[in-house]
């Protein structure tokens, strides 16, 4: 199962966040439990996902969304530490000789 594990402050506490596909839909652990209201602002933060890499926007409810999330605004402050399994996705890139990105 892909899935992300993102540790960083959550409300002034030291967290670990696992985010995981649940019927197409990002759900998210924090310290290894389910909370709704968490889960609810997770859901609202995903209404609003900042770009990738600059300029791209992941799908939504996708786990590149989720990640996007988690590195910009899930978290308190830096430093987020942030790593994944599996397959989360890929930023999609032009296969152009000498392009800058």
């Amino acid at each position: 199962m892909s899935k992300i594990i993102a540790k960083g402050k959550y409300l002034g506490v030291e967290r670990q966040v696992e985010c995981f596909l649940e019927d197409g839909f990002p759900i998210i652990e924090l310290d290894g439990e389910y909370d709704e209201q968490v889960q609810n602002r997770f859901n609202e933060l995903l209404k609003e996902v900042p770009a990738l890499g600059g300029t791209y926007y992941p799908p939504e409810n996708s786990l590149l969304a989720a990640y996007s999330v988690f590195e910009n605004t899930f978290f308190d402050d830096s430093p987020i530490e942030i790593k994944t399994e599996g397959d989360i996705g890929k930023i999609p890139t032009y296969d152009v000789d000498d392009i800058v990105y």
